[in-house]
């Protein structure tokens, strides 16, 4: 009888420290669970501060391309009206008109000559270079004219000393008539 008492003693013993081991264990992975947990919402926390600080990025990117985009929309100026550049250039358009003195070097068939007039200023203090084949001219069908080589028996610079101005006298091959407008950059000079 004593064994089997014995026996119902350990078994019990046996059973109570499973218990015992089983809640150690609980607490174990309970704590275990709460520290994953915390490290989830910490990575979660540092995840959304990422995502706002990309929006903010983004944002702020379309909100300068949408301002680029504005500034790029050609600015039109009358006959005699300066346009000022970033680049440091003032560019005043004088006169567009065809002339039929003025012979083409290269003209092609159905092209008639067009005179274009222009002051270019170094508003800055130092040299700037300058190439008038950056001016273009469109005919009243809003077609591109061709410069011509015949421009360059006319002074032309290639650089422009710094508070200094030069005139330029431009000449292109037109197809079409009247009305013309001149562009250089973003700005547009009309005779309408």
């Amino acid at each position: 009888m004593k064994k089997v008492y014995l026996g119902l003693f350990v078994a019990a013993f046996m059973i109570s420290g499973c218990g015992t081991a089983g809640n150690a264990s609980d607490s174990t992975t309970e704590s275990s669970l709460r520290k994953e947990v915390s490290k989830l919402e910490q990575q979660n926390t540092e995840l959304q501060e990422r995502v706002t600080a990309f929006e903010q990025l983004v944002e702020g990117f379309t909100t300068e391309s949408a301002e680029e985009e504005q500034s790029a929309t050609p600015t039109v100026f009358k006959i005699g009206e300066s346009a000022e550049f970033n680049s440091g250039e003032k560019i005043t358009v004088t006169e567009i008109k065809a002339d039929d003195a003025v012979e083409l070097q290269d003209k092609e068939e159905g092209e008639h000559p067009v005179v274009v007039t222009a002051t270019v200023e170094n508003t800055t203090s130092a040299p700037i270079s300058y190439n008038t084949q950056v001016f273009d001219l469109y005919d009243g069908n809003d077609e591109l004219a061709r410069f011509d080589s015949s421009t360059y028996s006319n002074n032309i610079p290639h650089e422009i000393a710094g508070g200094k101005k030069a005139t330029v006298v431009m000449h292109f091959g037109s197809k079409q008539g009247a009305p013309y407008s001149v562009s250089y950059g973003e700005a547009t000079w009309s005779t309408n």
